[in-house]
């Protein structure tokens, strides 16, 4: 097991409780009790070189230090069948072909983080032409950018559609059954990879640094504030997301990896 937070106690009392007889961790030189403690809670500490900023270049490293293994070395989250039947439920439903819809995350964790509406709606306009459905999923707390989203338009598309609160294995299959995920940084982009949709992940007050997406590609204004997580809330004029423009985010659609290969579960 790896755990590839190093800053607080949560994650390794789930890797200590694990019980994985190898577990990897990062060295924490900020703390002290940390530095004692990891002793008992890793078999094995490591300090990826500084070359390594990036999450999706320390995966493959750290992942080597357990040995060789086989395939890709990227974090992979089970979709069971009944997680994609239950998918294709839902797509029946909506009318939706597989493999020819995009899934956005038009809401965030902060209102700071959250790309305006009309340009989502402008980069749905491009995919409806191309043949593509639209399907914006959400929480509770999403709604009212999801009603943004939907106001955005002068009569919602009949290739538009909106769900709010699915079920966990509903969401997985949704996302693996996609042909690509487009986001702002929030917890569904890194779920969205994690089952293998390609992903635009919209950054702005986020540590574009840490997270950046490892399949597919961030887009970013590049302002000298960048990032601010730890203060974003105090941010009057979130101009960091505003200064994303569709066309960029639609040249890092296009250039986007294909999807995993086709699923083919037929049961549970």
């Amino acid at each position: 097991m790896i755990d590839f937070f190093a800053r607080g106690p949560r994650s390794r009392v789930i890797t200590y409780v694990s019980g994985a007889t190898r577990r990897l961790g990062l060295v924490d030189k900020s703390a002290w009790i940390h530095r004692r403690l990891d002793r008992h809670v890793y078999t094995m500490s490591l300090c990826p070189p500084v070359q390594l900023a990036l999450t999706r270049d320390r995966i493959p490293y750290l992942v080597s230090r357990l040995g060789r293994l086989e395939g890709a070395h990227l974090p992979r989250l089970t979709v069971s069948g009944t997680d994609v039947e239950l998918a294709r439920t839902l797509l029946t439903e909506e009318g939706i072909p597989e493999g020819r819809y995009w899934i956005f995350f038009c809401g965030s964790g902060a209102r700071t983080k959250n790309w305006p509406p009309d340009r989502f709606s402008e980069i749905a306009g491009r995919l409806l032409r191309e043949g593509f459905h639209v399907l914006c999923l959400g929480g509770t707390a999403d709604r009212e950018q999801q009603e943004a989203f939907a106001a955005s338009f002068e009569t919602l598309p009949s290739g538009v559609h909106i769900r709010t609160q699915l079920p966990w294995g509903t969401l997985k299959g949704l996302c693996r059954l996609s042909r690509g995920t487009l986001s702002n940084d929030s917890g569904p982009a890194h779920l969205a990879q994690a089952v293998g949709s390609p992903s635009v992940v919209l950054f702005g007050p986020g540590d574009h640094v840490s997270y950046a997406p490892f399949l597919g590609s961030l887009v970013k204004a590049d302002l000298a504030c960048q990032p601010c997580q730890s203060f974003a809330a105090r941010c009057p004029d979130n101009q960091c997301m505003k200064m994303i423009s569709a066309e960029t985010v639609w040249e890092e659609i296009r250039k986007l990896p294909s999807p995993l290969a086709p699923v083919s579960f037929s049961g549970g």
